[in-house]
């Protein structure tokens, strides 16, 4: 699962993406600027954001925007305005949850994690596929398939946002710990190895994008 953290205070970023990537791979930014820019090269499947970006109410903008590219993505605000009318703002903005600093980072994980299960299906049916997202695994008419490490990480990888197309770069950062180090077909083998092991083909190769499993 992929997090961005929109966090101004450099030490409270450091901090979170340190406590955080043990779970997840953390992305952060600093300013809006720099969150936009990663919000439209990767899919998230949460982001929090502080509302008070650099002492504005300008973290707020950013909401309907991010809804507007990645509708499936679960947006936490986190703010030291922690009153009332503070957290029905940040809500009625768009926000699927709203944290009042200072917070215990074990609250956070768990409310992080909650909302990333509230957007991921538990089962996904194509065809005769059936993927069970919370256990990840995939079986045709009650008979597992079995996928390697790298099969099974890039498969759920695309199965988190069906219908969405991901590129090579969004795959690589995703599944591997140096994607640098990759060579220029390393992703199409793997989809191909993927493809040989399920009785249909539900992922398809979008010219000059990427990847999508189609959910139909």
């Amino acid at each position: 699962m992929r997090v961005l953290i929109i966090e101004d205070d450099l030490k409270l970023r450091s901090m979170l993406k340190d406590a955080l990537e043990v779970f997840h791979t953390i992305d952060t930014a600093g300013t809006l600027k720099e969150a936009f820019e990663l919000i439209q090269s990767y899919a998230y499947e949460a982001i929090l954001l502080d509302r008070n970006l650099s002492g504005t109410d300008s973290g707020m903008e950013i909401i309907p925007k991010l809804k507007k590219l990645q509708p499936a993505c679960a947006v936490m605000i986190a703010s030291a305005y922690g009153g009332v009318e503070e957290r029905i703002a940040g809500l009625s903005a768009g926000a699927d949850d709203y944290l009042e600093k200072p917070y215990d980072l074990r609250e956070l994980k768990m409310r992080l994690d909650a909302l990333i299960r509230r957007y991921t299906p538990n089962v996904i049916t194509i065809g005769p596929l059936c993927i069970d997202m919370k256990n990840e695994t995939v079986s045709t008419e009650g008979r597992p398939i079995v996928l390697s490490k790298k099969e099974h990480d890039l498969f759920f990888f695309l199965a988190s946002r069906p219908d969405k197309v991901f590129t090579r770069e969004d795959i690589a950062n995703a599944i591997y710990d140096d994607p640098s180090a990759m060579t220029s077909n390393t992703i199409d083998v793997v989809i191909s190895n993927i493809r040989k092991k399920l009785p249909i083909d539900p992922i398809e190769t979008v010219k000059g994008r990427g990847y999508v499993l189609k959910n139909v």
